[in-house]
């Protein structure tokens, strides 16, 4: 088994939020199509609202992935170089 991506991992927690966003969208549309015209508009403000409240999290979890990551090559390098340097006896 392959190791996940670290920027995809960071961005599961967002994305499962979104689809329990439409999940929670479609079920406060109701089961009346009577009544769907007059429930769309609060349905849609809570889904656009639930949904811009993830992004500051899915940046945050995104950018701290990428920090690692880029850390973590930087670090391979540094001890790479600092390998080809040192005294050979």
């Amino acid at each position: 088994m392959s190791t996940p991506n670290p920027l995809e991992a960071a961005a599961v927690p967002a994305l499962v939020a979104a689809l329990q966003a439409v999940q929670a969208f479609i079920s406060n549309l109701g089961t009346d199509p009577a009544q769907v015209a007059v429930k769309a508009p609060g349905a849609i403000q809570v889904l656009i609202g639930t949904l811009e409240m993830q992004i500051p999290v899915l940046a945050a979890a995104e950018l701290s992935a990428a920090q690692s990551d880029i850390n973590a090559k930087i670090g391979g390098w540094v001890s790479k170089l600092q390998g080809l340097a040192a005294p050979k006896s």
